[in-house]
């Protein structure tokens, strides 16, 4: 078995049980999306997409993921890029970690603090971003506005990830808000 399909059976059990919010959909089919778009704009992109989550969301943890990189074959500068990536993609600016701060002000710092993540980490959050608007356009309309807004605003201090896919989220934000008669 590759490594790549080593790691993708290992996320996958890692988020066993959990599901797409609002649907029956397993939770992995959004990794898997977001690692497939990834894949195609930057280096280890469908490795990174595939993890991007698994800190936040499992009680897996750094040295974890990275034994089971090497484990899987990865030489360890390609492991330590994966693991690189997705600390830079978990969310920093928590409530657990930061309760005095307000969510308004949690949320300033995280956008403040991923616009200095590498070009790797912006590309895949582009990927994430795509996928969780898809899912927003379908599962939640009643707050698409807002939220189609504030990505538009994150997405403006993101400038290092791929330049192509870059420009397909905003224009998937600009026609999401066109259809839905949102104007920015």
């Amino acid at each position: 078995m590759t490594a790549v399909a080593q790691l993708a059976n290992w996320i996958a059990g890692k988020h066993s049980g959990q599901l797409i919010r609002k649907t029956d959909t397993p939770y992995f089919s959004h990794l898997i999306t977001v690692a497939s778009i990834a894949k195609r704009a930057t280096r280890l992109g469908y490795e990174i997409g595939l993890c991007h989550d698994l800190l936040e969301d499992t009680n897996t943890t750094n040295d974890e993921l990275l034994h089971a990189l090497l484990r899987f074959g990865y030489p360890k500068p390609d492991a330590y890029e994966i693991m690189g990536s997705v600390l830079e993609l978990t969310d920093v600016y928590t409530k657990k970690s930061y309760p005095n701060l307000s969510k308004t002000k949690r949320k300033k710092l995280e956008s403040e603090r991923l616009s200095h993540v590498s070009a790797s980490a912006q590309t895949v959050k582009y990927a994430d971003l795509m996928d969780n608007i898809e899912w927003m356009l379908v599962h939640d309309q009643k707050h698409a506005k807002k939220y189609l807004k504030k990505k538009h605003l994150l997405i403006s201090s993101l400038n290092r990830g791929n330049g192509q896919l870059r420009q397909q989220l905003l224009n998937l934000i600009d026609k999401s808000l066109s259809e839905f008669k949102l104007d920015l």
